[in-house]
């Protein structure tokens, strides 16, 4: 007995005049005929039911308006050689010769609302939408009501063969075969790791895809200073665009990012890109040596193979000896979580000015010797640092002591007021404070061991040891 039954019985029983005195019986004329037919249906809604493949399972589920692709997913029948149609053809004629008078029966089914009549048009827009896009893996997504859901699984449960397969599993299958007959090219349908999910809505039978990111992964180095490492949003219009940044809604028209994932826009045709880097580089430092790690991402690509031999020379040609990439290859989203969370030692060469000043900010003269001031930087060799935030990013990051470690200091060179050095450091090290001191918020550094004022000149990473 289904639930809408059992709601109508207790209607029923509840509108009795209980306690009135009355006879109704009595006034009322009893039609044989109709008595019968009451006693029919009483016997048939509670007649007990065995789940399918049973004939009794079977027979109820055409009763109730199962269609013919849902009689064959629920009732109970090999599958082997046949489609789902197929089978519940075969089950419908088997209950039919039992009971010719269920042939008749039109209700929408109840198990898919008749959503397997309308797979070819679902496969059609599936593959209008899926034209412009180049992929090899496919994800399909349902988008049902929940009192079909409900429905669907009390009846399967309840009257169909326990080793049924769901709605949800049952529309992907059908769909799936479908679509691989229609496309020209192989298309693997998985259930995880898609290159494209498409979201099938089955009250409109519309279709939404969304395109997985294609990464890939290089080195970058930058060989000029002045250039950002990414976008960098105008400080005045956050962006929107305005007469200071000439309406681009950028502070610097170029960044290391633009120059490596312009040129991959046009091949892949994708909407944007983002870069995932390890670590990141003032706008005044170069990055030398073997590079920075970093993972391009390229946002909804309607392409997705193209020779990256040739990517890697066509990007270089386009960056003109800005910047440079090391090979591209093929990377994933599980790698642009390993890049950003690598804590690699990086290398470094700073150069520095030193200025002995009184307290009026006149020059004085120094009072050390080369030799000194080589031996004073050399006790840094080794040493753990205790570097405050420093005021320059204090905007933007936690006010807290951080400490990094000095893991090597060599090569130390003085030419008269100009010092530079070569140096090895923890990763997150603040370089620049460690020469200058911060106004006293990094210490040691060399300005408190020279007990001078150190001014940067410039600054190269020559190494990040990632590998």
């Amino acid at each position: 007995m289904t639930e809408d039954n059992i709601d109508d019985d207790w209607t029923n029983y509840s509108s009795a005049q209980y306690g009135t005195g009355e006879n109704n019986f009595e006034e009322e004329e009893i039609n044989e005929s109709q008595l019968l037919n009451d006693d029919l249906d009483f016997y048939d809604d509670n007649y007990e039911i065995s789940p399918a493949p049973s004939i009794s399972g079977q027979t109820h589920l055409v009763r109730i308006g199962c269609c013919d692709f849902c009689l064959g997913r629920v009732g109970g029948v090999s599958l082997a050689n046949k489609t789902l149609k197929q089978a519940g053809v075969e089950i419908r004629s088997e209950v039919l010769k039992l009971n010719p008078d269920l042939e008749n029966i039109e209700k929408v089914c109840p198990l898919c609302e008749d959503l397997f009549s309308e797979i070819d048009l679902i496969a059609s827009r599936l593959i209008s939408e899926l034209k412009e896009y180049e992929f090899s893996r496919l994800q399909l997504g349902f988008q049902l009501p929940n009192d079909l859901l409900e429905s669907e699984e009390y009846i399967r449960i309840n009257f169909g063969d326990k080793r049924s397969s769901n709605l949800k599993q049952a529309l992907s299958s059908e769909i799936s075969m479908k679509i691989r007959m229609l496309l020209e090219t192989d298309v693997e349908i998985v259930n995880e790791s898609p290159e494209i999910l498409a979201l099938i809505d089955c009250l409109t039978l519309s279709v939404k895809l969304e395109c997985r990111s294609l990464y890939l992964y290089t080195r970058y180095c930058k060989l000029e200073r002045g250039l950002p490492q990414t976008k960098w949003h105008c400080r005045t219009c956050k962006g929107r665009g305005c007469e200071k940044c000439d309406y681009t809604g950028l502070q610097y028209l170029e960044s290391v990012q633009s120059l490596i994932a312009d040129p991959l826009l046009e091949i892949f045709s994708a909407d944007s890109h983002s870069t995932h880097s390890m670590g990141r580089e003032d706008i005044d430092v170069r990055c030398l040596g073997n590079g920075r790690p970093t993972v391009i991402e390229l946002k909804n690509p309607k392409k997705r193979n193209a020779d990256l031999d040739k990517l890697t020379s066509l990007v270089n040609k386009s960056a003109k000896g800005r910047v440079e990439i090391k090979q591209l290859r093929n990377s994933n989203k599980s790698e642009v979580v390993r890049v950003k969370d690598a804590a690699a030692d990086k290398s470094y060469h700073i150069c520095f000015k030193v200025s002995n000043l009184d307290e009026e900010g006149n020059e004085l003269e120094i009072n050390l010797t080369d030799d000194e001031i080589i031996s004073k930087i050399s006790k840094l060799h080794g040493a753990e640092l205790n570097q405050r935030t420093p005021k320059r990013v204090s905007h933007r990051r936690a006010d807290k002591i951080r400490k990094r470690k000095i893991i090597d200091l060599f090569e130390i060179k003085v030419d008269g007021k100009i010092i530079e050095f070569k140096l090895r450091a923890q990763s997150g090290t603040y370089i620049k404070e460690m020469v200058t001191s911060d106004s006293g918020r990094t210490t040691p550094s060399v300005a408190e061991l020279l007990d001078l004022t150190c001014e940067v000149e410039w600054l190269d990473v020559i190494d990040i040891h990632s590998d």
